[in-house]
């Protein structure tokens, strides 16, 4: 970079000023563009400015314009006090792109992984979210410094990471060269076990002989500081140190556990209307038992989580006597919500939904919950009462009151009644849990389409107990694509449960998604596959001869086989209305391929069959759907649109359906 100065009779005019701004030579950006640019280094040309502050602008200006892939950009500056202004001469030079990057070496980790860490830095450090790269020597080298800490935290200390630059005119290809080196090991964790159970002390030791990553020494401490205080040593101090020798690493952990503490005194402040008694409850703490920070932090948490306050701060205090006592300073929230959302179905059409959420209904920390939905086709209300902590346990109690007046292509009913809920989850992050409901319907005005005379009653009660487990391995419960969910669920229909049809449903699901490439920070969007399976059966016992058709299995739509409208696939009658059947069975295959970013192609095959009855069953009635669709991930789950062709047609099946939906497809 080269200055000019502008030099008067008495020497240098080191604190003159002027109040204008004049740029000359810059083409790739304005004057505007350029002054705003500066707004990053803290620099503002302002009026009056400075020389001072002419130099300093004139640095950073060049260091703009080489950081938006102009390398040779150079800027100078006229500081003329007698004209009121300074003068900025841009020399932008050439701008070069980013073309190619090249990985070799570094057999460790997926080229197309170190590629995506390299370029997403470059992307970051050039302030380019989309579009052509700029090449920029300067993010080329933090590009080479986010590799080569992608190995250390494998493990590989000494991995070596350089590039070379090739330009073809305006075009910069770069080749990046890894030498990873040998994986450093650990190889020993010391540490003292009094206060520990020897489960706890073998789950430090499993770390040797795996990859040493920097910073594993302060994970160890902290693992056995939490052992301590779980044990009730609340004074616990625990300090660590490592020492690499070549490719081993020796970690070593000192403890001083203290004293031994039991929970004393648990007292609440700030409450104003919820009960103490409730809190208390949702805590679910007793004084005089071992201190447990993991069992304190878990009650402070479902705290939290009721949504009822602002603030929870737990001020624990150690006392001589061995105790320690427990103030929960709280700050009461809003608890009372009302929302609504407006939306479109591709069957129900237009929507409205209204919500009514009371999380701290009565001061009892329980959840109390109205909605209410209207549709072209669809409107009714739901109330529910729930106990996020039943009995004193991490299982949900509710009991729900609705009226529904629905239409769907095989009926159109109205129903009311209530439920009774007991479910557990193990994971609040996902769905794996089980479930046990007792449910009441009674459905009257019941109009079925198909002319069929094996509808079984249109206006029944319905008196059912079912149960449902679920195991949900999935990497993510809005946009899944990796990972497993299985579930199955049992239902018993009787008289004796307080209706008057008599049937028993079973049904099961496995779906796994198997991403193509592996899923990493820097590149969330992977091509995937996924696997679906359902199956249903219905059987009627006792006084029920025919099972009423709301309560039958339909196929068709956009979470089942797309070459069908919705609930279209399967027995229908000479009018082409749907009658469901009570036996189904599904299988689905699909591949995602992402375009660009969260959009998304898809790829899909859909397999159906559904069956009047269980002998009805025939392999020739099974249908074969093919087709493409396009998705699109948004933080709430996914954008989707599917067209659907039918390979197998039998009698009144279309030639394929165009589907709309949101949310994952299974």
């Amino acid at each position: 970079m080269g200055v000019l100065l502008a030099v008067a009779p008495g020497g240098l005019l080191l604190s003159s000023t002027v109040s204008q701004v004049v740029f000359e030579g810059n083409e790739g950006f304005t004057q505007a563009q350029l002054v705003s640019g500066l707004h990053r280094y803290d620099i503002s040309l302002q009026s009056p400015i400075e020389r001072t502050t002419a130099d300093d602008a004139a640095f950073f200006i060049a260091d703009f314009l080489q950081s938006r892939g102009f390398p040779e950009a150079t800027v100078e500056y006229d500081f003329r006090s007698a004209e009121d202004r300074v003068v900025f001469r841009v020399f932008e030079g050439p701008r070069f792109f980013l073309r190619h990057v090249t990985i070799s070496g570094g057999e460790a980790l997926p080229t197309e992984r170190v590629s995506a860490i390299f370029q997403a830095q470059v992307r970051q450090e050039t302030h380019t979210p989309l579009g052509r790269l700029r090449y920029v020597q300067t993010a080329i080298e933090g590009a080479e410094n986010r590799v080569r800490e992608a190995y250390a935290r494998e493990g590989y200390l000494q991995a070596a990471v350089s590039s070379t630059s090739a330009r073809d005119g305006r075009m910069v290809d770069v080749a990046v060269a890894i030498d990873q080196g040998e994986r450093t090991l650990i190889d020993s964790i010391s540490f003292p076990t009094e206060g520990l159970s020897e489960g706890f002390s073998e789950s430090l030791r499993a770390s040797v002989g795996s990859p040493y990553r920097p910073g594993d020494e302060i994970l160890l401490r902290s693992r056995l500081l939490d052992g301590l205080r779980r044990k009730g040593f609340f004074d616990a101090v625990v300090s660590e140190s490592v020492s690499v020798d070549g490719y081993r690493a020796f970690i070593s952990l000192q403890a001083e556990p203290g004293r031994q503490y039991r929970l004393g005194k648990i007292s609440v402040q700030g409450n104003q209307v919820t009960r103490t008694a409730a809190i208390m409850k949702r805590l679910g703490l007793k004084p005089g038992q071992i201190y447990d920070s993991g069992v304190v932090d878990d009650a402070i948490r479902r705290l939290w989580f009721s949504s009822a306050f602002e603030n929870v701060e737990p001020v624990q205090t150690p006392t001589t006597a061995g105790d320690i006592n427990l103030d929960i300073r709280l700050q009461e929230g809003r608890a009372k919500q009302i929302s609504a959302t407006v939306g479109y179905g591709q069957w129900i059409q237009g929507f409205l939904n209204l919500n009514y959420v009371d999380r701290n209904f009565l001061g009892t920390l329980n959840r109390f919950e109205v909605t209410g939905m209207v549709s072209f086709r669809n409107y009714g209300a739901m109330a529910t009462l729930s106990d996020p902590w039943f009995l004193g346990q991490d299982a949900i109690g509710s009991v729900s009151l609705f009226f529904m007046r629905t239409e769907t292509p095989a009926y159109r009913t109205t129903y009311g009644g209530g439920a009774l809920t007991l479910q557990r989850k193990f994971n609040p992050g996902n769905t794996t849990g089980w479930a046990v409901s007792y449910e009441w319907r009674n459905y009257s005005n019941t109009e079925v389409f198909g002319d069929t005379t094996d509808t079984g009653p249109l206006n029944y009660t319905l008196g059912s107990l079912s149960f449902r487990q679920t195991l949900d391995k999935r990497n993510d419960i809005l946009s899944p694509m990796k990972g497993y969910l299985l579930s199955w669920e049992g239902g018993l229909a009787s008289e004796f449960l307080g209706g008057n049809v008599s049937f028993g449903a079973i049904s099961a699901q496995a779906t796994w998604y198997q991403p193509l490439r592996e899923i990493v920070p820097e590149n969330p969007f992977v091509p995937f596959f996924v696997l679906n399976h359902r199956v249903g059966l219905i059987l009627p016992y006792g006084n029920t001869s025919e099972v009423p058709v709301q309560e039958r299995f339909f196929l068709g739509g956009p979470e089942s086989v797309r070459s069908f409208q919705l609930d279209g696939m399967g027995p229908r009658d000479r009018d082409g209305d749907p009658v469901g059947g009570l036996a189904s069975f599904l299988a689905n295959a699909e591949l995602q391929w992402p375009v660009w970013r969260a959009l998304y192609l898809a790829a899909f095959v859909d397999v159906g069959n559904l069956a009047y009855t269980l002998e009805d069953f025939s392999f020739s009635e099974t249908r074969i759907g093919v087709g493409l669709g396009a998705r699109f991930y948004t933080p709430l789950g996914a954008v989707r649109v599917d067209y659907g062709a039918n390979m197998i047609r039998g009698e009144g099946d279309p030639f394929g359906a165009w589907q709309f939906g949101f949310g994952f497809t299974f």
